[in-house]
């Protein structure tokens, strides 16, 4: 048992082809099976460098598993791993979802705003608007989930290192899109879900 450097690919930790369009049983599969060889337990009468080496690849199987089995996480990790970031040019609110974003917000104003009856009719109209949410929220994962699917096969070199500039930009461009877009979305729901709990 040799220590892995924390920066190892995780598809590389759990043996996967480099693509983000996975099959999360056969990662699940990948992980359980690492998961028994790489425990711990299993490494308490050897050396401890190979028992501080199990605790640090357990740790970082762990770290991988969670990364690309939620479809945001994995997508955030492409992007990072393309060469790029979320936050990296994008400061602004989609322009497909500013109006929305606008819309909600201003109705969890109007909720902070009001007083008794007022706060009771807006908030039922945050119920639904919350409902909405949930299924534009879940449309946005499905989309997701689809665009990592059918990822650019040319990307899939192995050992290549994606620069967001030299393959694929206007995919990186829409997986940024999707990505924000998710994100807002997902405060826009907390935000509601606040509103709605107090």
């Amino acid at each position: 048992m040799q220590a892995l450097p924390q920066d190892t690919d995780y598809f590389a930790v759990l043996g996967l082809p480099p693509h983000p369009g996975l099959d999360g049983v056969d990662l699940d599969r990948r992980y359980y099976e690492l998961s028994r060889k790489l425990h711990p337990d299993r490494y308490q009468t050897r050396p401890v460098a190979e028992q501080r080496a199990s605790v640090q690849a357990t740790a970082l199987l762990n770290a991988a598993h969670r990364t690309l089995r939620d479809v945001e996480a994995r997508g955030r990790y492409w992007l990072v791993r393309s060469g790029d970031s979320l936050a990296r040019e994008n400061r602004s609110v989609p322009p497909r979802l500013a109006a929305y974003v606008f819309d909600v917000q201003e109705k969890l104003a109007d909720v902070r705003a009001s007083v008794n009856g007022a706060a009771s009719a807006l908030r039922s109209e945050l119920v639904e608007t919350q409902r909405e949410l949930s299924e534009r929220l879940d449309r946005q994962r499905a989309m997701l989930t689809d665009m990592l699917r059918g990822w650019p096969a040319e990307d899939l070199a192995a050992g290549a290192s994606l620069a967001a500039d030299e393959r694929r930009p206007a995919a990186l461009r829409e997986l940024k899109n999707v990505l924000s877009e998710l994100s807002y979305l997902r405060t826009l729901d907390r935000d509601l879900q606040n509103a709605l709990g107090a």
